[in-house]
């Protein structure tokens, strides 16, 4: 059966899903990846929302890997789309190409999500020091009768009938630093490889980028071992919301070091020796007791070290520490060292490799740092400082060498797409060589929506700005009645206009704020709460997907222009300068125009919806580079009358 018989008006699709619509598009799309597999070369797709992608990229993927028996990977940024394509549209395609394509796909998920047998058991013995209320207590009571019942299949965090503590659940959970592998005793049966050995089955494994720069990160290391991985050999990816994947690889190939990472690894050190510890032995040894000592002085040494960084800052070549903690961490890890060997069983001799290598990399990533090991033009360093705690940073300011290397040079084919690409983005990840498709979206944007530009508008830089954004978005919600999700650039200022917009609660307004709960539970309470208005940040820009009347206006406060003075940007910034270009025109303003391009997708989401997009920044229409926004964005009929929006939406 060929990709056009699929996805004709009575191809299986169709009738399997009455209110299926054969589009142009989605085959285009379809055909273009059906050819980037069989030709091994790569493809970007700008897919404009409403194309339907996810089919148009699941149904080329599943007739590859069956047919040429490979393995495909589809990574998402967003949790949502991840859980939308494996709770609903896998088992949709599963239903529909039925004993056409009879294909087996799996939800990849990282150690930290799945309970370890092995801490379990020790913690079932070990000092319960380790918590410090009763309701962890209880919880981990629960917990136990769970795993030693064998009434868990999965051991996912999912699949537990409570929703355990964070606190708790860092004391249960895998950890790739704290996994002994094969020589753990509950290798067979554990949680995590029993996931982990699923993929092997499989012709499609969903992941998210986070774990699929985790994995990449790990393969780079050289000599690492297949199993230290998280994903079983792959043929392909496809990555969806491909806009994030500079980001995630940037957190993935940085390096972090800060007290409660000194702090974590000397507890686990010295867990290991008490009653219930791998390590434990009947008499202290005069060893053990040498090492308790250095994990004291580690610990004292990090104190005092990390104390004298009290905000944040860039590190320049010309800021010089003492890097004190170098030689009692590596004394620590010679110590351990010491006592591999002996009558040691295999498991006691893995975890002490495990946690010598543990020291080992704390120690190796405070000197990369600290020395500038990276190059000063190659990456930037800096001190992040939350709620008096220090972390030293360093990333990588550019990831295209590496991007290139280890994704695009060594994967026959790479699928990238996304409602919003650009040149300079795909230039930035190291892709050379690709076929290209643009495809807009199929909705009626001139006749269903509108973009609201307020003749009033205030410059942002106004002291005065968050007093108007409060007056203009209670004008807005008064003539759209609610179903508004308003999006900002920083939390001080969401929270500024939330407190001034605290009456409409009084006022009949289901007035909801991000971190006001679970994602999950604000979502609900916005879908189904009266005169919803939502107030949000950062990741409510991209992953939200209300269709319907529930979500009618979307109000842009700013343009999410990235804040110059963050480390990373402006190392970036440097760096592009040093190149000859101007950093603002070839980076900072097209990473503000997809960004703004990913807040207006929120609002139209089918064919039947209509809407109105509101950009209360002054910018937008009274500077030069404004014209680079509205000329990306859909093509919505611009008013600055709230009487037309009004009639539109018919309120």
């Amino acid at each position: 059966m060929k990709i056009e018989q699929i996805f004709a008006a009575a191809g299986p699709i169709s009738q399997t899903h009455n209110a299926f619509e054969a589009r142009t598009g989605q085959v285009a799309m379809a055909r273009a990846v059906e050819n980037s597999f069989a030709s091994k070369r790569h493809l970007v797709v700008q897919a404009g929302t409403g194309l339907g992608k996810t089919f148009a990229y699941l149904v080329p993927a599943i007739m590859f890997a069956l047919k040429e028996h490979k393995r495909v990977v589809v990574s998402t940024k967003t949790i949502n789309l991840q859980e939308q394509i494996f709770k609903k549209d896998i088992p949709f395609l599963q239903q529909a190409l039925g004993n056409r394509f009879p294909f087996v796909a799996v939800l990849a998920k990282g150690r930290g999500n799945f309970l370890c047998r092995r801490k379990m058991d020790y913690l079932r013995e070990l000092d319960r020091g380790l918590l410090t209320s009763r309701e962890q207590v209880e919880e981990l009571r629960q917990l136990q009768e769970l795993v030693f019942s064998n009434r868990l299949m999965t051991g996912d965090r999912e699949e537990i009938p409570f929703s355990p503590r964070n606190d708790l659940w860092q004391h249960v959970c895998g950890e790739g630093e704290a996994c002994l592998r094969r020589a753990c005793p509950h290798f067979e049966t554990c949680y995590y490889y029993s996931s982990r050995r699923a993929q092997i089955q499989a012709d499609i494994v969903v992941v998210n980028h986070a774990l699929f720069f985790a994995d990449l990160a790990i393969r780079k290391e050289a000599g690492a071992e297949s199993e230290q991985g998280v994903l079983e050999n792959y043929d392909a990816v496809i990555f969806d919301e491909a806009h994030n994947i500079e980001d995630v690889a940037t957190d993935f190939f940085s390096r972090r070091v800060g007290l409660a990472r000194v702090k974590v690894a000397g507890a686990t050190i010295s867990a290991s020796f008490k009653k219930g510890g791998v390590l434990h032995r009947s008499e202290v040894s005069e060893a053990v007791q040498f090492i308790e000592g250095l994990i004291n002085k580690v610990g004292l040494e990090a104190g005092f070290f990390f104390s004298q960084f009290t905000q944040s800052k860039r590190l320049y070549e010309a800021d010089k520490y003492d890097n004190v903690l170098r030689e009692p961490l590596l004394q620590l890890a010679k110590e351990l060292t010491a006592l591999h060997g002996g009558d040691n069983t295999e498991e006691q001799n893995a975890y002490l490799t495990l946690l010598y290598d543990r020291v080992l990399r704390i120690a190796d990533d405070l000197t990369f740092i600290l020395e500038r090991c990276g190059g000063e033009e190659e990456h930037a360093y800096w001190v992040e400082s939350v709620d008096d705690e220090a972390t030293l940073v360093s990333a990588p300011i550019a990831m295209e060498e590496d991007i290139r290397e280890h994704v695009f040079r060594k994967i026959d084919t790479v699928v990238l797409t996304s409602a919003t690409l650009s040149s300079v983005l795909l230039r930035r990840i190291g892709l050379e060589k690709c076929d290209l498709l643009r495809l807009d979206s199929p909705f009626d944007y001139e006749n269903n929506s509108l973009l609201f530009l307020p003749r009033d508008a205030v410059n942002p830089k106004e002291s005065s700005f968050d007093e108007y954004t409060a007056i203009k978005v209670r004008e807005i919600v008064g003539v759209t009645e609610g179903r508004a999700l308003v999006l900002f650039t920083s939390y001080r200022s969401m929270n500024t206009v939330y407190d001034k917009l605290l009456g409409l609660s009084l006022e009949g307004y289901t007035l909801l704020k991000q971190g006001s709960g679970s994602r999950s539970e604000i979502m609900q309470r916005f879908k189904t709460g009266r005169k919803a208005v939502l107030l949000a940040v950062a990741s409510y820009w991209e992953g939200i997907d209300v269709p319907g009347e529930a979500l009618s206006c979307v109000i842009l406060v700013k343009l999410p222009f990235s804040v110059p003075t963050e480390p990373i940007m402006e190392a970036r910034f440097e760096h592009i300068k040093r190149q000859g270009d101007d950093a603002f025109q070839s980076y900072s303003l097209p990473q503000a125009v997809l960004r703004l391009k990913q807040g207006f997708g929120r609002l139209i989401r089918t064919a039947s919806d209509k809407g109105v997009v509101a950009i209360l920044d002054y910018r937008v229409q009274n500077r030069q580079y404004g014209k680079a926004f509205l000329k990306e964005l859909p093509p919505a009929k611009i008013t600055h009358s709230l009487d037309e929006v009004r009639k539109l939406l018919g309120t």
